[in-house]
Formats: structure tokens, C-alpha cells, sequence
């Protein structure tokens, strides 16, 4: 009866801290990053898993995974409007919801081809065995569950269109739904908004055997 007391306690408090961590009041989109940080480290610990996702607990290399990590200068990535950031281990690729979809909408615009495109080739160019994660996110306008469902379409899009025209090796891609979680400016603005709405796609190099 004590440890059940005991856990019920440590949950609470657990609870109580999240609770004052994700409502401290935010100036800046680097206040928000920081915020974003902790979050996703707790995501990540070995029982805090999301569920229901496509992130298996055995996939270790993407823990490793620092969604701050610096801007990789790519002009031609920059020119096609994809963001890219990562180590030499690593990329992230990031693309707007402005670039691939219509507002509230989870099918493909024709012209997010030729920037989904210069994601593959960047890949290609690197020429490794890699893993690859399509993480869809959301701003916070929606409920949790509706912008759940929206990040996870919006991945699942962008999934099918690297499948079918990226040749890679259909074991080696997931889909992760963030919804409104880490985001990259506030919500409480247009413009920070419009930033949270996007697909970020992470491809970690497999290790030398």
C-alpha cells in the first residue's frame, strides 16, 4: 500500500512539473526551443516512448537525435525553400506547411515535388545506408487529438511520395505524429504559427559493420 502511495505521489509531482515547464511564459523563439528540448528528452527516456507511434524503444541511434542542432549551408536546399540542420551523422530537412500543403489540407501540392525532390538528392549525394523518420507537426489552434491525426496524415503524405519516388528501402521509413508538440515559435502569433506547421524529415547513417 506504501509504494502504491509512493507512486501515485511521484506521478503527481511529476505531473505538477510538466504542468509549470510547458505553461512558463515565453518571450522568444529561442525560449520556445529550450522548452522544446526538455520536452523532447522526455519524450525519448526509455518508458516515456510515445505511444501509439511508429518510434520503436530499440531504435537508440534516433535518442540521439538533436532537433537544435546547428544549420547545415546548403544553397541549393535554401533555394528549393527546405531547411536543413544536423552533424555529420545526421540531417534534419525541414519543410513548411506553406511549401507542402494547403491549409488544413494533408494531400501534396504539385508543386511540393520539386522540394521534396531536393531532399532525395541531397540523400543521394550523400550516398549511405540510412535510416529515415518523417516527423508531422502541427500548430496548437485544434485539439491535441485532431492535430495527432493532421501531423500523422501530413507524415504518412510525405512518406508515400519518398517511397514511390525516392526508391529507398520501405523498412527504412517511418512516420512519427508530433501534432502541436515541440514547437518551433509560439502559437500565440500568425507567424509563429505558420513556423510549427511543417514536416521535418531525419535521416541518421547507419553504423559501419
Amino acid at each position: 500500500m506504501k509504494t502504491k502511495l509512493t507512486t501515485a505521489l511521484l506521478l503527481a509531482a511529476g505531473l505538477m512539473v510538466g504542468c509549470n515547464e510547458t505553461s512558463k511564459e515565453v518571450d522568444n523563439a529561442e525560449d520556445v526551443r529550450d522548452i522544446a528540448s526538455a520536452d523532447t528528452a522526455v519524450m525519448y527516456e526509455d518508458n516515456n516512448l510515445m505511444a501509439g507511434s511508429a518510434l520503436e524503444a530499440d531504435e537508440e541511434v534516433f535518442k540521439e537525435v538533436n532537433f537544435n542542432a546547428p544549420e547545415i549551408e546548403d544553397a541549393e536546399l535554401t533555394n528549393a525553400g527546405v531547411g536543413v540542420r544536423g552533424t555529420d551523422t545526421y540531417r534534419i530537412y525541414s519543410l513548411g506547411e506553406d511549401i507542402l500543403f494547403d491549409t488544413d489540407k494533408a494531400e501534396l501540392r504539385s508543386n511540393a515535388t520539386e522540394k521534396l525532390q531536393s531532399v532525395v538528392d541531397d540523400i543521394k549525394e550523400r550516398d549511405r545506408q540510412s535510416t529515415i523518420r518523417v516527423y508531422g507537426y502541427t500548430d496548437s489552434r485544434a485539439s491535441a487529438d485532431y492535430n495527432k491525426e493532421l501531423g500523422m496524415e501530413r507524415a504518412k503524405s510525405v512518406e508515400g511520395w519518398l517511397l514511390q519516388n525516392g526508391q529507398f528501402d520501405e523498412s527504412s521509413l517511418k512516420v512519427v505524429s508530433m501534432g502541436e508538440q515541440n514547437p518551433e515559435a509560439t502559437n500565440a502569433t500568425a507567424e509563429g504559427r505558420q513556423q510549427n506547421r511543417r514536416v521535418e524529415i531525419v535521416v541518421v547513417d547507419k553504423p559501419n559493420q
